[in-house]
Protein backbone atom coordinates (compact mmCIF):
# COMPACT_ATOMS: atom_id res chain seq x y z
CA UNK A 1 0.00 0.00 0.00
CA UNK A 2 1.06 3.41 -0.59
CA UNK A 3 0.53 6.36 1.98
CA UNK A 4 1.14 9.92 2.17
CA UNK A 5 2.88 11.23 5.73
CA UNK A 6 3.93 14.24 7.31
CA UNK A 7 6.77 13.87 10.26
CA UNK A 8 9.12 15.57 11.78
CA UNK A 9 12.78 15.54 12.06
CA UNK A 10 15.38 16.02 14.77
CA UNK A 11 15.51 19.34 13.97
CA UNK A 12 12.28 19.87 14.03
CA UNK A 13 11.62 20.60 10.72
CA UNK A 14 8.17 18.94 9.02
CA UNK A 15 8.70 16.52 5.58
CA UNK A 16 5.64 15.53 3.61
CA UNK A 17 6.39 13.07 0.99
CA UNK A 18 5.27 9.47 -0.08
CA UNK A 19 6.12 5.76 0.88
CA UNK A 20 5.18 1.90 0.03
CA UNK A 21 4.86 0.04 3.04
CA UNK A 22 2.21 -2.91 4.37
CA UNK A 23 0.78 -1.51 6.44
CA UNK A 24 0.54 1.80 8.89
CA UNK A 25 2.49 0.11 11.46
CA UNK A 26 5.00 -0.66 9.65
CA UNK A 27 5.41 2.52 8.06
CA UNK A 28 5.62 4.33 11.46
CA UNK A 29 8.49 2.12 11.83
CA UNK A 30 10.01 2.45 8.73
CA UNK A 31 9.78 6.54 10.01
CA UNK A 32 11.03 6.30 13.36
CA UNK A 33 14.52 3.70 12.05
CA UNK A 34 14.97 7.00 9.81
CA UNK A 35 14.34 9.02 13.22
CA UNK A 36 11.50 10.69 12.05
CA UNK A 37 8.43 11.54 13.86
CA UNK A 38 5.33 10.94 12.15
CA UNK A 39 3.00 13.52 12.55
CA UNK A 40 0.22 12.30 9.92
CA UNK A 41 -0.35 9.49 7.60
CA UNK A 42 -3.09 8.76 4.73
CA UNK A 43 -3.38 5.85 2.21
CA UNK A 44 -3.26 7.19 -0.94
CA UNK A 45 -4.68 5.83 -4.65
CA UNK A 46 -3.60 2.32 -5.78
CA UNK A 47 -0.06 3.05 -7.61
CA UNK A 48 1.11 0.85 -10.38
CA UNK A 49 4.45 -0.62 -10.52
CA UNK A 50 5.17 1.85 -8.21
CA UNK A 51 4.20 4.74 -9.97
CA UNK A 52 0.84 6.43 -9.19
CA UNK A 53 -1.45 5.93 -12.36
CA UNK A 54 -1.62 9.53 -14.73
CA UNK A 55 -4.52 11.16 -14.71
CA UNK A 56 -4.99 13.14 -18.10
CA UNK A 57 -3.70 16.70 -16.82
CA UNK A 58 -0.64 14.74 -15.38
CA UNK A 59 2.34 16.20 -17.55
CA UNK A 60 4.40 13.14 -19.12
CA UNK A 61 8.06 12.25 -17.94
CA UNK A 62 9.22 12.98 -21.45
CA UNK A 63 12.97 11.96 -22.93
CA UNK A 64 14.53 15.53 -22.75
CA UNK A 65 13.00 15.75 -18.80
CA UNK A 66 15.15 12.47 -18.12
CA UNK A 67 18.04 13.69 -19.94
CA UNK A 68 18.24 16.94 -17.95
CA UNK A 69 17.54 14.70 -14.94
CA UNK A 70 20.79 12.40 -15.77
CA UNK A 71 22.90 15.66 -16.44
CA UNK A 72 21.88 17.15 -13.19
CA UNK A 73 22.23 14.21 -11.39
CA UNK A 74 25.62 13.36 -12.60
CA UNK A 75 26.62 17.56 -12.50
CA UNK A 76 25.94 16.88 -8.36
CA UNK A 77 27.46 13.52 -7.39
CA UNK A 78 30.64 14.30 -9.39
CA UNK A 79 30.55 18.03 -7.20
CA UNK A 80 30.85 15.55 -4.02
CA UNK A 81 27.14 15.79 -3.02
CA UNK A 82 25.71 12.42 -1.39
CA UNK A 83 23.12 11.06 -3.73
CA UNK A 84 20.30 11.82 -1.36
CA UNK A 85 21.65 15.51 -1.02
CA UNK A 86 21.72 15.58 -5.08
CA UNK A 87 18.23 14.13 -6.05
CA UNK A 88 16.48 16.52 -3.23
CA UNK A 89 18.41 19.50 -4.72
CA UNK A 90 17.21 18.04 -8.16
CA UNK A 91 13.62 17.56 -6.96
CA UNK A 92 12.80 20.91 -6.11
CA UNK A 93 14.17 22.45 -8.77
CA UNK A 94 12.15 20.35 -11.24
CA UNK A 95 9.65 21.89 -13.67
CA UNK A 96 7.85 18.54 -14.62
CA UNK A 97 5.66 17.73 -11.17
CA UNK A 98 4.97 14.07 -12.03
CA UNK A 99 9.22 13.12 -12.26
CA UNK A 100 9.39 15.36 -9.15
CA UNK A 101 6.65 12.92 -7.52
CA UNK A 102 8.40 10.08 -9.04
CA UNK A 103 12.06 11.38 -7.16
CA UNK A 104 10.33 12.10 -3.57
CA UNK A 105 8.86 8.19 -3.84
CA UNK A 106 12.53 7.14 -5.32
CA UNK A 107 13.93 9.07 -2.15
CA UNK A 108 11.77 7.40 0.02
CA UNK A 109 12.65 3.73 -1.12
CA UNK A 110 16.27 4.63 -0.61
CA UNK A 111 16.01 5.82 2.76
CA UNK A 112 14.04 2.71 3.45
CA UNK A 113 17.40 0.69 2.48
CA UNK A 114 16.79 0.20 -1.34
CA UNK A 115 19.88 0.82 -3.63
CA UNK A 116 19.54 3.82 -6.39
CA UNK A 117 19.34 1.01 -9.23
CA UNK A 118 16.77 -0.67 -7.19
CA UNK A 119 14.24 2.28 -6.86
CA UNK A 120 15.02 2.97 -10.34
CA UNK A 121 13.95 -0.46 -11.41
CA UNK A 122 10.56 -0.05 -9.95
CA UNK A 123 9.53 2.42 -12.38
CA UNK A 124 10.32 0.53 -16.10
CA UNK A 125 7.93 3.08 -17.36
CA UNK A 126 10.16 5.84 -17.26
CA UNK A 127 13.61 4.29 -16.70
CA UNK A 128 14.56 1.76 -19.27
CA UNK A 129 16.14 -1.73 -18.35
CA UNK A 130 19.80 -0.14 -20.18
CA UNK A 131 18.84 3.27 -17.74
CA UNK A 132 18.83 0.89 -14.48
CA UNK A 133 21.61 -2.01 -15.41
CA UNK A 134 24.32 1.29 -16.38
CA UNK A 135 23.54 2.89 -12.77
CA UNK A 136 23.80 -0.55 -11.64
CA UNK A 137 27.02 -1.09 -12.96
CA UNK A 138 27.91 2.31 -11.25
CA UNK A 139 27.09 1.24 -8.00
CA UNK A 140 29.12 -1.58 -8.15
CA UNK A 141 31.97 -0.32 -9.61
CA UNK A 142 31.81 2.76 -6.66
CA UNK A 143 32.70 5.14 -9.45
CA UNK A 144 28.26 6.33 -9.67
CA UNK A 145 29.24 9.71 -11.25
CA UNK A 146 31.69 9.07 -14.30
CA UNK A 147 28.83 6.21 -14.97
CA UNK A 148 26.11 8.76 -14.84
CA UNK A 149 27.93 11.48 -17.10
CA UNK A 150 28.69 8.82 -19.74
CA UNK A 151 24.72 7.71 -19.45
CA UNK A 152 23.95 11.90 -19.57
CA UNK A 153 25.88 11.56 -23.23
CA UNK A 154 23.91 8.35 -24.50
CA UNK A 155 20.86 10.01 -23.28
CA UNK A 156 21.46 13.56 -24.85
CA UNK A 157 22.62 11.64 -28.35
CA UNK A 158 19.40 9.36 -28.16
CA UNK A 159 17.27 12.74 -27.87
CA UNK A 160 19.56 14.24 -30.55
CA UNK A 161 18.59 10.79 -33.19
CA UNK A 162 15.13 10.75 -31.64
CA UNK A 163 14.63 14.58 -32.93
CA UNK A 164 16.17 14.38 -36.07
CA UNK A 165 13.69 11.54 -37.03
CA UNK A 166 10.91 13.28 -35.88
CA UNK A 167 11.64 16.84 -37.62
CA UNK A 168 12.34 15.07 -40.56
CA UNK A 169 9.07 13.93 -40.74
CA UNK A 170 7.05 16.54 -39.94
CA UNK A 171 6.27 18.28 -43.19
CA UNK A 172 5.47 15.09 -45.17
CA UNK A 173 3.24 14.51 -42.41
CA UNK A 174 1.54 18.08 -42.55
CA UNK A 175 1.12 17.41 -46.82
CA UNK A 176 -0.49 13.91 -45.84
CA UNK A 177 -2.58 15.54 -43.72
CA UNK A 178 -3.37 18.90 -45.95
CA UNK A 179 -3.99 16.19 -48.60
CA UNK A 180 -6.66 14.69 -46.57
CA UNK A 181 -8.09 17.71 -45.71
CA UNK A 182 -8.48 19.17 -49.32
CA UNK A 183 -9.65 16.04 -50.73
CA UNK A 184 -12.24 15.29 -48.33
CA UNK A 185 -13.52 19.17 -49.24
CA UNK A 186 -13.73 18.83 -52.67
CA UNK A 187 -15.37 15.44 -52.43
CA UNK A 188 -17.88 16.52 -49.77
CA UNK A 189 -18.64 20.12 -50.20
CA UNK A 190 -17.27 21.48 -53.75
CA UNK A 191 -18.31 18.59 -56.13
CA UNK A 192 -22.33 18.32 -54.45
CA UNK A 193 -22.65 22.22 -55.09
CA UNK A 194 -21.27 21.74 -58.75
CA UNK A 195 -23.79 18.91 -59.34
CA UNK A 196 -26.82 21.12 -58.59
CA UNK A 197 -25.99 23.24 -60.76
CA UNK A 198 -25.33 21.04 -63.42
CA UNK A 199 -28.59 18.77 -62.52
CA UNK A 200 -30.93 22.53 -63.63
CA UNK A 201 -29.72 21.93 -67.33
CA UNK A 202 -30.68 18.84 -69.43
CA UNK A 203 -27.53 17.14 -70.76
CA UNK A 204 -25.73 14.58 -70.34
CA UNK A 205 -22.30 15.30 -68.53
CA UNK A 206 -18.85 14.35 -69.65
CA UNK A 207 -17.46 11.37 -69.28
CA UNK A 208 -15.18 12.38 -66.37
CA UNK A 209 -17.27 14.47 -64.88
CA UNK A 210 -20.18 11.75 -64.42
CA UNK A 211 -16.78 9.73 -62.86
CA UNK A 212 -15.72 12.96 -60.33
CA UNK A 213 -19.71 13.17 -59.24
CA UNK A 214 -20.22 9.15 -58.95
CA UNK A 215 -16.72 9.09 -56.36
CA UNK A 216 -18.53 12.35 -54.44
CA UNK A 217 -22.24 10.00 -54.44
CA UNK A 218 -20.38 6.61 -53.20
CA UNK A 219 -18.51 8.83 -50.71
CA UNK A 220 -20.91 10.40 -49.16
CA UNK A 221 -23.40 7.81 -48.93
CA UNK A 222 -20.95 4.90 -47.67
CA UNK A 223 -18.95 7.90 -45.14
CA UNK A 224 -20.38 5.69 -42.28
CA UNK A 225 -19.71 2.64 -43.25
CA UNK A 226 -16.33 3.35 -44.56
CA UNK A 227 -15.61 4.46 -40.74
CA UNK A 228 -17.04 1.72 -39.55
CA UNK A 229 -14.63 -0.53 -41.77
CA UNK A 230 -11.79 1.41 -40.53
CA UNK A 231 -12.24 1.12 -36.95
CA UNK A 232 -13.03 -2.70 -37.44
CA UNK A 233 -10.05 -3.31 -39.36
CA UNK A 234 -7.93 -1.33 -36.64
CA UNK A 235 -9.69 -3.19 -33.70
CA UNK A 236 -8.59 -6.42 -35.84
CA UNK A 237 -5.23 -5.61 -36.95
CA UNK A 238 -4.08 -4.99 -33.28
CA UNK A 239 -5.86 -7.97 -31.99
CA UNK A 240 -3.79 -9.72 -34.54
CA UNK A 241 -0.95 -8.39 -33.27
CA UNK A 242 -1.33 -9.82 -30.27
CA UNK A 243 -0.40 -12.96 -31.54
CA UNK A 244 3.48 -13.35 -31.59
CA UNK A 245 3.83 -15.24 -34.85
CA UNK A 246 1.97 -12.68 -37.13
CA UNK A 247 4.04 -9.80 -34.98
CA UNK A 248 6.98 -11.55 -35.89
CA UNK A 249 5.72 -11.47 -39.90
CA UNK A 250 4.63 -7.81 -39.34
CA UNK A 251 7.41 -6.67 -37.47
CA UNK A 252 9.95 -8.45 -40.45
CA UNK A 253 7.92 -6.96 -43.42
CA UNK A 254 8.39 -3.31 -41.82
CA UNK A 255 12.31 -4.13 -42.59
CA UNK A 256 11.08 -4.20 -46.46
CA UNK A 257 9.44 -1.29 -47.17
CA UNK A 258 10.83 1.34 -49.96
CA UNK A 259 13.05 3.98 -47.38
CA UNK A 260 11.20 2.96 -44.67
CA UNK A 261 12.71 -0.32 -43.65
CA UNK A 262 16.31 1.14 -44.10
CA UNK A 263 15.68 3.95 -41.99
CA UNK A 264 14.47 1.51 -39.06
CA UNK A 265 17.30 -0.52 -39.50
CA UNK A 266 19.54 2.27 -39.23
CA UNK A 267 17.57 4.03 -36.38
CA UNK A 268 18.28 0.77 -34.78
CA UNK A 269 21.53 -0.09 -35.15
CA UNK A 270 22.45 3.14 -34.31
CA UNK A 271 20.69 3.15 -30.74
CA UNK A 272 21.81 -0.67 -30.30
CA UNK A 273 25.12 0.02 -30.69
CA UNK A 274 25.65 2.80 -28.19
CA UNK A 275 23.28 1.32 -25.82
CA UNK A 276 25.94 -2.12 -25.84
CA UNK A 277 28.54 0.20 -26.03
CA UNK A 278 27.84 2.19 -22.47
CA UNK A 279 26.95 -1.24 -21.13
CA UNK A 280 30.50 -2.86 -21.66
CA UNK A 281 32.35 0.63 -20.54
CA UNK A 282 30.03 0.39 -18.08
CA UNK A 283 31.22 -2.78 -16.59
CA UNK A 284 27.85 -4.90 -17.95
CA UNK A 285 28.75 -8.37 -19.06
CA UNK A 286 27.91 -9.40 -22.72
CA UNK A 287 25.59 -11.85 -22.16
CA UNK A 288 23.98 -9.41 -20.04
CA UNK A 289 24.01 -6.32 -21.77
CA UNK A 290 22.80 -7.91 -25.58
CA UNK A 291 18.98 -8.36 -24.18
CA UNK A 292 18.98 -5.06 -22.51
CA UNK A 293 20.27 -3.71 -25.74
CA UNK A 294 17.76 -5.26 -27.71
CA UNK A 295 14.86 -3.12 -25.47
CA UNK A 296 15.68 0.10 -27.81
CA UNK A 297 13.25 -1.81 -30.44
CA UNK A 298 9.81 -2.38 -30.34
CA UNK A 299 10.03 -4.86 -33.08
CA UNK A 300 9.99 -8.50 -32.27
CA UNK A 301 11.91 -9.78 -35.45
CA UNK A 302 14.82 -7.68 -34.47
CA UNK A 303 14.78 -8.36 -30.35
CA UNK A 304 14.60 -12.23 -32.08
CA UNK A 305 17.92 -11.63 -33.51
CA UNK A 306 19.60 -10.32 -30.79
CA UNK A 307 18.41 -13.54 -28.52
CA UNK A 308 20.33 -15.54 -31.28
CA UNK A 309 23.73 -13.29 -31.06
CA UNK A 310 23.71 -14.00 -27.51
CA UNK A 311 22.84 -17.66 -27.69
CA UNK A 312 26.23 -17.91 -30.02
CA UNK A 313 28.01 -16.26 -27.72
CA UNK A 314 27.12 -18.41 -24.74
CA UNK A 315 28.16 -21.11 -26.82
CA UNK A 316 31.03 -19.65 -27.42
CA UNK A 317 31.59 -17.92 -30.32
CA UNK A 318 33.01 -14.66 -31.05
CA UNK A 319 30.89 -11.40 -31.02
CA UNK A 320 31.72 -10.69 -34.49
CA UNK A 321 30.95 -13.78 -35.66
CA UNK A 322 27.46 -13.90 -34.21
CA UNK A 323 26.82 -10.55 -36.05
CA UNK A 324 28.40 -11.80 -39.18
CA UNK A 325 25.85 -14.57 -39.11
CA UNK A 326 22.68 -12.00 -39.13
CA UNK A 327 22.15 -10.19 -42.76
CA UNK A 328 20.99 -7.55 -41.16
CA UNK A 329 24.18 -6.07 -39.85
CA UNK A 330 26.27 -4.40 -42.65
CA UNK A 331 30.08 -5.80 -43.60
CA UNK A 332 31.43 -2.83 -41.84
CA UNK A 333 30.16 -2.60 -38.76
CA UNK A 334 31.67 -6.46 -38.72
CA UNK A 335 34.97 -5.71 -39.14
CA UNK A 336 34.91 -3.02 -36.63
CA UNK A 337 33.58 -4.98 -34.27
CA UNK A 338 36.04 -7.36 -34.99
CA UNK A 339 38.84 -4.78 -34.74
CA UNK A 340 37.25 -4.08 -31.10
CA UNK A 341 37.78 -7.98 -29.80
CA UNK A 342 41.09 -7.99 -30.80
CA UNK A 343 42.48 -4.24 -29.67
CA UNK A 344 40.11 -4.78 -26.43
CA UNK A 345 38.61 -1.63 -27.56
CA UNK A 346 35.12 -3.01 -27.98
CA UNK A 347 32.98 -0.31 -26.47
CA UNK A 348 34.89 2.66 -28.80
CA UNK A 349 34.47 0.75 -31.89
CA UNK A 350 30.80 -0.09 -30.65
CA UNK A 351 30.87 3.65 -30.57
CA UNK A 352 32.17 4.50 -33.48
CA UNK A 353 29.78 2.42 -35.13
CA UNK A 354 26.80 4.46 -33.68
CA UNK A 355 28.06 7.35 -34.82
CA UNK A 356 28.91 6.48 -38.32
CA UNK A 357 25.48 5.10 -38.85
CA UNK A 358 23.83 7.92 -37.39
CA UNK A 359 25.76 10.05 -40.36
CA UNK A 360 24.17 7.47 -42.74
CA UNK A 361 20.53 8.06 -41.27
CA UNK A 362 21.01 11.84 -41.83
CA UNK A 363 21.67 10.60 -45.50
CA UNK A 364 18.85 8.46 -45.86
CA UNK A 365 16.27 10.79 -44.05
CA UNK A 366 17.23 13.43 -46.37
CA UNK A 367 16.81 11.44 -49.26
CA UNK A 368 13.58 10.28 -48.05
CA UNK A 369 11.91 13.54 -47.19
CA UNK A 370 13.39 14.82 -50.82
CA UNK A 371 11.68 12.28 -52.30
CA UNK A 372 8.22 12.37 -50.51
CA UNK A 373 7.77 16.30 -50.69
CA UNK A 374 7.36 16.76 -54.34
CA UNK A 375 5.70 13.33 -54.94
CA UNK A 376 2.53 14.41 -52.50
CA UNK A 377 2.39 17.73 -53.80
CA UNK A 378 2.27 16.89 -57.43
CA UNK A 379 -0.89 14.23 -55.89
CA UNK A 380 -2.82 17.10 -54.85
CA UNK A 381 -2.20 19.11 -57.24
CA UNK A 382 -3.52 16.15 -59.88
CA UNK A 383 -6.79 15.36 -57.84
CA UNK A 384 -7.36 19.58 -58.23
CA UNK A 385 -6.03 19.02 -61.61
CA UNK A 386 -8.51 16.85 -62.13
CA UNK A 387 -11.51 18.15 -60.47
CA UNK A 388 -11.07 21.88 -62.13
CA UNK A 389 -11.20 19.61 -65.30
CA UNK A 390 -13.69 17.68 -64.71
CA UNK A 391 -16.31 20.81 -63.67
CA UNK A 392 -14.96 23.24 -66.64
CA UNK A 393 -15.78 20.71 -69.37
CA UNK A 394 -19.35 20.64 -68.55
CA UNK A 395 -19.19 24.70 -68.16
CA UNK A 396 -17.63 25.18 -71.68
CA UNK A 397 -20.30 23.19 -72.89
CA UNK A 398 -23.33 25.60 -71.43
CA UNK A 399 -21.47 28.27 -72.62
CA UNK A 400 -22.49 26.85 -75.68
CA UNK A 401 -25.70 26.03 -75.56
CA UNK A 402 -26.34 29.76 -74.34
CA UNK A 403 -25.02 30.87 -77.32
Amino acid sequence: MDFEYTAQDAKGKRVTAQLKADSISVLVGLLKNQGLLPLQVKKIAAQKNGVQKSSFFQPKIKLKDLVVFTRQLSSAINAGLLLTEALETIRSDLENRHLGNVLNAILNHIRAGSSFSGALMKYPKIFSGSFVAIVKAGEESGNLGRTLTDLADYLEDTERLVRKVRNATHYPIFLVIFCIIVVSLIVFLVIPKFQLIFAQFKFKLPLLTRIVVWISEAAIKNIHWFILFLAASSSLFAFLLKIPRIRLSFDRSKLRIFVIGKIIKKVWITRFSRTLSILISGGVGLVTALPISSEVASNLYLRNIVEDIKNNVIAGNALSNSFKNQKIFPGMFVKMIQVGEKTGKLSEMLKRNAEHYEKELEDIIDAFTALVEPVLIVFIGGIVGIVVVAFYLPIFKISQLIK
